[in-house]
């Protein structure tokens, strides 16, 4: 894994299109290295796609599409980390490094229980891998792959291990997940900066207008102002109401794990299910002005909505292009860019393969899984649901203090072995069901 965590494989800035190909290179060799009976890169409009199977089980056991991304994330603010990002390094019983926990440290997770079980045998389930180098950026290449691939992936179902523990020592299986917009919002107001004692009172400035806007989305209770959003929510069914009471997030968690000196939102539901259960809307950047006396021509904004099962993402974008549009003055233009979308994901908890990894959990961590939702998304999810109804079994070992997308990103290196021993259990029970 180590190797792998020094590539600075970041999907989002050309200039590491090298890395990101060199990471994908990595993965090829290793691969090939484990004697899988096919291995390919295939190139895409952006970042390769890694494929790779076993199928010398037989067509009378089970076939598992395993799915990761090799991609991570700027590991900016570069001040704030205590070690080089892509140096991994060793404190406490931790691995520190970007893409340690998401998503190279879970490839590697699956990678070891594969060779543990070849070292001692055949593979007792066929196996076909799925690796992209986009997820960070949406995914977009996988858009067009799946749904042209459709026979090179099936499978009985998709094992994907970007997802995480409640605590230490709490394994959970995720059966849900928010899907989302982003935006892109700019507005423009002179053509120019202007002199603020020549001009400010007469000229509107554009971060002021902005600022309304952000503000005037939310209530004071957290709730999202614009009319008929939430009008399409699906409502909690009994079985999600007595799941949502055993999880253990509660106020507490989410205090310890922000940092924050109070929880704030909608009191009517539960923080966890604040989280995971109800749509959000949040602004994730500002710009705009400069340091010196003038009104600045242009404001910007990066806008995420997260949204829940039934609500559309493009209905959703077009209810706040019109909200935005009925609010603008005639002292600005505003130019709006939509980024990204992609429905939630939720499915029957209630299946063969999900029986099964309670069991491989329960048998590694001694205790009974937490079954919950996330509050994140993970496009390839939502997309083999889409095009091959293909379930998912959706788990991993990230905990929750490992800091995924921030500086010091660590996996817990006892945590990683027992996820490596939970894998080889999973499918070794999957070869004698």
């Amino acid at each position: 894994m180590e190797e792998l965590l020094k590539i600075p494989s970041i999907s989002i800035l050309d200039e590491y299109a090298k890395d990101i190909g060199a990471a994908a290179d990595w993965l090829i060799q290793k691969l090939t290295d484990m004697n899988l009976l096919l291995v390919k890169k295939i190139s895409t409009e952006r970042h390769p796609i890694v494929y790779a199977e076993n199928l010398s089980a037989g067509q009378n056991k089970p076939t598992i599409l395993f799915y990761g991304h090799y991609d991570v994330q700027v590991p900016d603010p570069l001040n704030a980390w205590e070690s080089e990002p892509f140096v991994p390094t060793i404190r406490n019983n931790n691995l520190y490094a970007r893409g340690a926990s998401d998503n190279k440290g879970d490839i590697s997770t699956f990678l070891a229980a594969l060779e543990s079980i070849k070292a001692v045998g055949e593979l007792p389930i066929n196996i076909k891998i799925l690796l992209e180098g986009e997820e960070e950026i949406g995914s977009k290449s996988l858009r067009t792959f799946i749904p042209e691939n459709q026979e090179l992936l099936k499978a009985d179902f998709c094992l994907n291990l970007d997802s995480g523990m409640s605590d230490y020592d709490l394994p959970s299986i995720t059966y849900g997940l928010r899907g989302g917009i982003y935006v892109g919002l700019k507005l423009t107001g002179p053509a120019k900066s202007l002199h603020s004692g020549m001009f400010g009172g007469v000229i509107e400035n554009p971060i002021h207008v902005l600022s309304r806007f952000i503000a005037d989305m939310l209530d004071k209770n957290g709730l999202v102002t614009m009319p008929y959003f939430y009008d399409d929510v699906r409502i909690m069914s009994d079985e999600e109401k007595e799941l949502s009471k055993l999880n253990p997030k509660d106020e507490a968690f989410f205090l310890k794990e922000s940092g924050a000196p109070a929880i704030w939102g909608d009191k009517n539901f539960s923080p966890y299910e604040r989280t995971v259960l109800r749509p959000t809307f949040d602004v994730l950047m500002v710009q705009g002005g400069e340091r010196k006396s003038a009104i600045t021509s242009t404001a910007n904004a990066l806008i995420s909505f997260r949204l829940v099962p039934d609500q559309d993402p493009k209905k959703i974008y077009q209810q706040f292009e019109a909200y935005i549009q009925s609010k603008l003055p005639k002292t600005m233009t505003l130019e709006m860019n939509l980024l990204g979308a992609d429905p939630a994901f939720i499915q029957d908890v209630d299946t063969p393969q999900i029986e099964i990894m309670k069991r491989t959990l329960h048998e590694t961590w001694g205790v009974t899984p937490i079954i919950e939702r996330s509050g994140g998304g993970i496009p390839v999810v939502c997309l083999l649901q889409r095009h091959l109804g293909m379930p998912t079994v959706l788990t991993g070992i990230t905990l929750p203090d490992d800091n995924l997308h921030g500086p010091n990103e660590k996996i817990h290196i006892p945590t990683w072995k027992k996820g490596i021993e939970s894998v080889i259990r999973f499918i070794t029970l999957l070869g004698n069901a």
